[in-house]
C-alpha cells in the first residue's frame, strides 16, 4: 500500500465524544437524563430504569448482555448512542466471566470457587480477571454503535499527600481496582453529574478540582456544563447537543 503523508493538519472527523463515561450519586437524575438523549438505547443493567420511560432493554447477566448485542447488530446497528447504565453493575455481572477465563488457564483449571470466590484468588490475582473480563465485555458492547456512554455510582476517594498522610478526599468514579483508571484512560471524557443551585442537571468536565473529571474534545474540556435546563414545573429541557455537536439541528 502506497502511503500519501500529510502536507497540513488534517480536520477532526468529529466532535462527539466516542466513548463518555458519566458518574453521579444514586438519584441524582442520571438515567432520566440519559432517557433524553436522541437516537439511543439504554440497557439496564441494575433495574434502575424501572421508573423512566426510554427507550431501553434490561440485561441482568453477561448472556442477557450478549443477546441484546447480538440483536442490535442484526439490526444494522439501528442506534448512535448505547447508553450502559451502569457499570457499577456490570462489574458484578462479570465475575463468573473472570471465573471462567481463569479456569481456562493452566492454574485454574482445577479452580472450584465459582464467581464469588475469584476476587480471594491469592495475591489478588483473581482483579486480573475481573478486569479482563470487563474490558472484554465493555468492547463487545462498544461495538453495537458509533458512540457509547457508560454511567456509573460515585466513592469518595481519599487524597494522600507527599507524606503518605491522608489530606481530604474528591469525588470518583465508583469501580473497584485498576479497572477505573483503565476505562477513564480508553474514555474520551469522563463527568460528574450533578444539580445547580437551580436544579438544573449538568455534567463536569473540570479537572483538577474536587472531583475526578476532565475531557478531550475541546468544547467539553475543563467546563461545567448545563445539560437539562429546570422549567420549574417538575420537567427539563434538555440540550445534549451541547455535550454531543452532531446532534444540532
Amino acid at each position: 500500500m502506497s502511503v500519501v503523508l500529510p502536507t497540513k493538519k488534517v480536520a477532526a472527523e468529529t466532535q462527539d465524544p466516542k466513548n463518555l463515561i458519566i458518574y453521579g450519586a444514586p438519584k441524582v437524575g442520571k438515567t432520566t437524563l440519559l432517557a433524553e438523549l436522541p437516537e439511543s438505547i439504554l440497557i439496564d443493567t441494575e433495574g434502575g430504569s424501572s421508573y423512566v420511560s426510554a427507550v431501553k432493554v434490561k440485561a441482568t447477566t453477561i448472556p442477557e448482555l450478549t443477546e441484546v448485542c447480538k440483536a442490535i447488530l442484526d439490526a444494522g446497528k439501528p442506534y448512535k448512542f448505547l447508553i450502559l447504565d451502569t457499570i457499577t453493575a456490570l462489574e458484578e455481572m462479570c465475575k463468573p466471566l473472570a471465573a471462567k477465563l481463569y479456569m481456562s488457564t493452566p492454574m485454574g483449571k482445577n479452580y472450584t470457587g465459582g464467581a464469588e470466590g475469584i476476587l480471594n484468588l491469592p495475591q489478588g490475582a483473581g482483579w486480573g480477571y475481573l478486569r479482563q473480563a470487563i474490558e472484554k465485555v465493555i468492547d463487545m458492547v462498544s461495538k453495537c454503535s458509533e458512540n457509547l456512554v457508560i454511567v456509573g455510582h460515585v466513592k469518595d476517594k481519599a487524597i494522600v499527600d507527599a507524606e503518605g498522610k491522608e489530606a481530604g478526599s474528591i469525588k470518583d468514579f465508583d469501580l473497584s481496582g485498576k479497572t477505573g483508571r483503565i476505562l477513564a484512560a480508553k474514555s474520551d471524557g469522563i463527568g460528574f453529574c450533578h444539580r445547580d443551585k437551580d436544579s438544573n442537571l449538568c455534567i463536569n468536565f473540570e479537572n483538577g478540582g474536587l472531583v475526578t473529571a476532565g475531557a478531550r474534545p475541546k468544547h467539553l474540556a475543563n467546563k461545567d456544563i448545563v445539560v437539562a435546563e429546570n422549567n420549574g414545573d417538575g420537567t427539563f429541557t434538555s440540550h445534549w447537543e451541547r455535550i454531543f455537536p452532531s446532534l444540532k439541528a
